[in-house]
């Protein structure tokens, strides 16, 4: 399906219901899975954290990392946003150990808000993507890093999106940290 989907509002983002712990209260919590005023309240505040952040970029270092150190948490925790990431999607499942790790993120972020959504979703995309563009930049590639994406059509029915025409996305839902991604990835891959 082409990417012209991510601008018709008949097609949504899968929306998750909120829950109280994990993955799930991610998933519930942030603007990536939510629409109208819920997705305007959280996206301003994605756009408000990114606009204010200043990376450090550090050649050959890991961007996950780099990012952490920019929103002044530890660099340690990149083994649990990569926990957190595999599951991120409501198409993924979500492990015990996952679920683990984001209550260590929200732990460190402040607690069950949406300003620790915030924080924790510009972390759980930019690893799967910047590690997904380094990659793709590496092999020389002309496409989109990541390929596709989802949404829910006006049926009920799971469309998948092929993001050829818009590698960032389009329309309310485009990434907001296109900019980001590329300062992380030139970085990382400098040596």
């Amino acid at each position: 399906m082409p990417s012209s989907v991510l601008d018709d509002p008949v097609f949504a983002v899968p929306r998750c219901p909120a829950d109280c712990s994990g993955v799930a209260w991610l998933r519930g919590s942030v603007a990536r899975f939510s629409e109208g005023a819920d997705h305007a309240r959280r996206r301003r505040l994605v756009d408000e954290l990114l606009s204010g952040l200043v990376v450090d970029p550090r050649p050959g270092g890991d961007p996950t990392a780099m990012l952490l150190v920019a929103l002044g948490l530890p660099e340690h925790l990149v083994a649990d946003v990569a926990s957190a990431a595999a599951s991120y999607h409501p198409h993924l499942p979500a492990t015990p150990e996952a679920d683990d790790a984001v209550e260590r993120l929200i732990a460190v972020c402040g607690g069950h808000n949406e300003v620790t959504a915030a924080k924790l979703c510009v972390l759980v995309q930019a690893h799967t993507a910047t590690r997904a563009l380094i990659t793709h930049m590496l092999r020389g590639g002309d496409g989109p890093p990541i390929p596709s994406t989802r949404r829910v059509g006006p049926r009920g029915e799971t469309v998948e999106v092929d993001l050829s025409g818009a590698p960032f996305g389009s329309g309310p839902h485009a990434c907001p940290g296109r900019d980001l991604a590329h300062r992380l990835a030139q970085a990382a891959m400098r040596r």
